[in-house]
Order: C-alpha cells, then sequence, then structure tokens
C-alpha cells in the first residue's frame, strides 16, 4: 500500500469514527479549511424538505448543514460497513437507521460518502444516496411503510 493511499485511509478511518460516535469536532478537524461539502444537489419541490443538502465550502459551513440535520433527525445507528481507499480516494458505505424529530418516522438508508483527502485534511466530501426514504419520513408520509407490512 502506497504512502498516499495510508494517510488517505487513516484519515478516512479518523471522519467516519468521529462522525459515527458525534463527535463533530475531531470529524471537522479533519476537513481542509477549503473543503468543498456536496451533500446531494437540491431539487425543488423533490428533495428540498432535505434542508441540510446542497454544496458548502469550509468546515463552519459544513457544521451548519450538520447542526441542520441533527436539529432535524434523531440518528439511531450509523455505521461504516466498507471502506475502500486508493491513493487520494476514499469511498465509505454507511448504514443509517434515524427518525425525524417533527414526524416521528423512522428511515433507514445506506449511502456513500467519497472523499479526496490532500495534506492529511478532506479536500471533498460528496455523499451518495436514494433520499426516498428520508422524504418519506420528513413528510410524515407513513402509507408506503405500512404499504409494506
Amino acid at each position: 500500500m502506497s504512502g498516499l493511499t495510508e494517510e488517505t485511509r487513516t484519515v478516512a478511518e479518523r471522519w467516519f469514527t468521529a462522525l459515527s460516535s458525534g463527535d463533530f469536532e475531531t470529524a471537522l478537524n479533519t476537513l481542509a479549511d477549503d473543503v468543498e461539502w456536496i451533500n446531494y444537489a437540491p431539487v425543488p419541490g423533490y428533495n428540498d424538505d432535505m434542508k441540510w443538502i446542497g454544496t458548502v465550502r469550509g468546515p463552519d459551513a459544513v457544521l451548519g448543514t450538520l447542526q441542520i440535520f441533527s436539529g432535524a433527525v434523531d440518528v439511531k445507528f450509523e455505521k461504516l460497513i466498507n471502506l475502500v481507499v486508493e491513493g487520494d480516494q476514499a469511498a465509505g458505505v454507511i448504514h443509517e437507521l434515524s427518525v425525524v424529530k417533527e414526524t416521528g418516522q423512522e428511515f433507514e438508508i445506506e449511502f456513500v460518502q467519497w472523499l479526496t483527502v490532500r495534506d492529511g485534511k478532506i479536500v471533498r466530501w460528496k455523499s451518495y444516496t436514494d433520499p426516498s426514504q428520508i422524504i418519506r419520513a420528513l413528510r410524515g408520509d407513513n402509507k408506503a411503510a405500512e404499504a409494506g407490512r
């Protein structure tokens, strides 16, 4: 394994460990001062219920989006289930079970966080998932959940 891959793995593991334990301070310390944070693209009328999504730059802006998320959602379970690292790139697959505070609705998702690491810091973070379960829970639409029972 190259030194670059090892450094990327160390930073990624620190990020995922801190994030899943709710240690935002340590997580934010893994981010570069000009980190590009891409948390989905807002689509009006579809996923804009997710007030924490969009693209921001810098740890302070990232903290702002994390605070919006944690104000709306109570994460019950979050675990890194796979991590693939090559050079300055890392992709982590997260399994999450959360409850929307306002509706009481649960959602369970797997999502990918794609990280680019340079000089020991995350310079780019992008997430990928199917947000339909999150949107259903935010809107309090229990019909889909009941239909699956």
